[in-house]
């Protein structure tokens, strides 16, 4: 019995192993942080904006107008269209169906003037004149003489240089589009890994893609995860070495967590088809807070002879369990997955250091923690003064609600997507989806757009809809254009012009054509980007910066911002947020007050110096991560104030379980204030502040 029960820690995490490793495959963890957003009209938005070949162009330049600069392009276009996985879309060469589409209804995609004060014949000898007189050639549009029709402005971004597009000043320019629609890692990171080996050694060439961005920032992410976490294990164990001092209560501790690790993240993959990467990171700090269990019950004795129920563990388990669960109910994907993996986590370390480590049995370690030095600390002015600290802090509070500040900041990426966007005039747009039932709904709305912000682009806009086709049939019957004819050839024979060279003025075909029901096969194939997705249809466009605030007003378009999509989300959770945070307080302070009313002032200080501090400190720039990492703070805050209030303890036995908690709290959230990611950077910051605090707070002497 005494075997099987020395053995049941391995056995176990021998089960969970092999579970893990059968598995392992239905946990895709992620790297996206777009993905764990709430689910909203813009996160759909954003989803259908990548299905576009704008959001994934790759964009080349070639510094430089000589002939070894014009080959080297050429040559970075013939090496990737090789490949077959790009299509080049800077091509010159005009496209066929949009040559056709354009010349059957040439007098409705232009202007039209309906000014008939001049009569045929000045008009017709206005335009004799010039074609006589000019030295330069004269072109004259014989399908309308009396000027009816003018083009459409059309915004040149692009020159041509040598036969090949030029970017600006800079050089010749390329612009691809990934053929994949598959829109994955995988498949980016294939593209990626082509067109980097293609200009790998090659000189004056600037290439910049949006998605390079998932690649690189995706490896960057899971280099950086996997560092903290090789860091944060190799600092715990060594820790551990030196603090418990037992090698086979250390190997059963390595094992206890490694088992609720496992088993939290098997659970995970079978509530959400993806799990964040930043689980991974917060996992391996979770067992930080989890060990806390096990040492209090470890410098208290409880693992060397049989004591009573440990209330003090008890009550921490509950008031940090509680807090996590509280705010599992929030609806933000990201702080449900780290909250239910805690809960888990937690829940099974607990478990098994509270009944199952006594009836293995560890020989108890001596306190380590004494103090020699200590401070006489006013706890109830410490108190009160932290209490007003966070009510004039949180008055001041300023929440940062940019999410690109909590991913990755890819500066060379960042750099060159700015150079791109400043040469091709595109810095200070913003793209924005629109929505339509029908394609000729949808070009309707683009029209609309494109009459409502004079300098947006909006490709769709070029083609008309049913609605302004039959306005403009109207307007041409109106003008009596066909009555004209007549005597438009007679004017122009008197006036000089050879005879019949205005014959096919005004014909049938160019009044009346039939109206053309475009196909998203026709509009694809002629270049434009138009996806369908459940019986709707969307298109793009990009509007001014200073403008994107009047696209309230449309139902039809969205912008797609993610740090606005952001703003929207956590607006939308704010009061979710608040309330959870309320209950999660008000919790935490019943069981404060109910397990150490006498120790009020000394156990509330644990809570209310490292909260006054984080929020005094970091209050200018809270973001949603700040926030939440502040209540893990006041979790484990408020399990240090009980063990401290606690009289069933000795002194050195609390604060050696305090310190040891401490330290392996360091090494498992301290640690990530070093990552390179603004999330997790967050998350180390405000836990080395609350560690901080918690330390300064040790050194006082107890019987203040």
């Amino acid at each position: 019995m005494k075997f099987w029960t020395k053995t049941l820690n391995f056995f176990l995490f021998a089960i969970v192993g092999t579970l893990f490793f059968v598995y392992q495959s239905t946990v895709h963890v992620s790297t996206n942080l777009l993905s764990f957003l709430p689910e909203s009209k813009g996160k759909e938005a954003l989803e259908i904006y990548s299905q576009f070949k704008n959001s994934k162009e790759i964009l080349i330049a070639s510094e430089g107008f000589d002939k070894e600069s014009l080959a080297k392009i050429k040559t970075i276009e013939d090496t990737l269209l090789a490949s077959n996985l790009v299509k080049l879309e800077s091509s010159i060469t005009p496209n066929a169906k949009l040559i056709e589409y354009t010349k059957n209804n040439a007098f409705y995609l232009k202007n039209l003037n309906k000014d008939d004060s001049v009569s045929i014949h000045e008009k017709l000898s206005s335009l004799y004149e010039k074609m006589t007189n000019n030295p330069y050639y004269t072109a004259i549009d014989a399908s309308d003489p009396l000027g009816y029709f003018t083009p459409k402005e059309k915004p040149i971004t692009m020159s041509i240089r040598d036969g090949h597009l030029a970017l600006g000043d800079f050089g010749y320019f390329s612009v691809f589009s990934i053929k994949d629609t598959s829109n994955t890692i995988e498949s980016y990171k294939t593209v990626y890994d082509l067109v980097h080996q293609e200009l790998k050694g090659m000189q004056n060439v600037r290439v910049f893609s949006p998605t390079f961005y998932f690649v690189e920032n995706s490896q960057k992410i899971q280099e950086d995860v996997n560092f903290l976490i090789a860091l944060s294990t190799v600092l715990l164990l060594i820790l551990y070495i030196f603090i418990i001092k037992n090698i086979y209560l250390l190997i059963n501790t390595i094992v206890t967590l490694t088992t609720s690790t496992l088993l939290a993240f098997l659970l995970m993959g079978m509530i959400w088809s993806e799990v964040s990467v930043f689980v991974l990171a917060f996992g391996n700090a979770i067992g930080a807070l989890a060990i806390d269990y096990m040492f209090l019950y470890y410098f208290c004795g409880h693992y060397e002879h049989k004591k009573g129920f440990n209330t003090s563990a008890f009550y921490g388990f509950l008031t940090t369990f509680g807090g996590f669960m509280v705010f599992s109910w929030i609806n933000f994907p990201l702080i449900q997955q780290v909250c239910v993996f805690a809960m888990f986590s937690l829940s099974l370390s607990y478990l098994q250091f509270v009944f199952l480590f006594p009836r293995i049995g560890f020989k108890k370690a001596q306190p380590f923690a004494n103090f020699t030095f200590s401070l006489p600390l006013p706890y109830r002015a410490i108190a009160l003064l932290s209490l007003v600290a966070i009510t004039v802090s949180v008055y001041f509070l300023q929440v940062d609600t940019n999410i690109k500040k909590l991913d990755y900041q890819n500066v060379t990426l960042m750099q060159e997507e700015k150079f791109f966007k400043d040469a091709i005039k595109k810095e200070g747009y913003t793209p924005i989806l629109i929505e339509a039932n029908s394609i000729d709904e949808l070009i309707a709305h683009s029209n609309a757009i494109k009459n409502r912000f004079k300098n947006a682009t909006v490709p769709l806009s070029y083609f008309f809809d049913r609605a302004f086709y039959e306005e403009r049939k109207q307007e041409l019957e109106a003008l009596h254009v066909k009555e004209k004819k007549v005597h438009i050839e007679e004017e122009a024979t008197k006036i000089g012009f050879r005879e019949g060279f205005f014959k096919n003025a005004y014909n049938d075909q160019l009044l009346s054509p039939s109206y053309p029901n475009l196909e998203l096969e026709t509009l694809n194939a002629m270049g434009f980007d138009v996806v369908h997705k459940e019986g709707q249809y969307f298109t793009y466009a990009l509007v001014k910066n200073s403008e994107r605030g009047l696209l309230e007003k449309l139902d039809f378009a969205y912008s797609i911002d993610a740090k606005g999509m952001f703003l929207v989300a956590l607006q939308k959770i704010m009061h979710q947020l608040l309330l959870s945070g309320a209950l999660s307080v008000a919790f935490n302070a019943f069981i404060l007050f109910a397990v150490c009313r006498k120790t009020l002032a000394l156990s509330s200080s644990y809570v209310l110096l490292p909260s006054a501090l984080i929020l005094m400190l970091l209050g200018l720039n809270f973001t949603i991560i700040h926030l939440f990492m502040l209540f893990i703070v006041i979790s484990f805050g408020i399990d240090y104030g009980i063990y401290m209030g606690s009289r069933k303890h000795l002194e050195s036995e609390t604060k050696s379980t305090i310190v040891a908690s401490l330290i392996s709290a360091f090494a498992g959230f301290g640690v990530l204030v070093f990552s390179d990611i603004g999330a997790l950077h967050y998350m180390g910051l405000v836990s080395c502040i609350g560690i901080g605090a918690i330390v300064v707070l040790l050194m006082g002497r107890t019987s203040h």
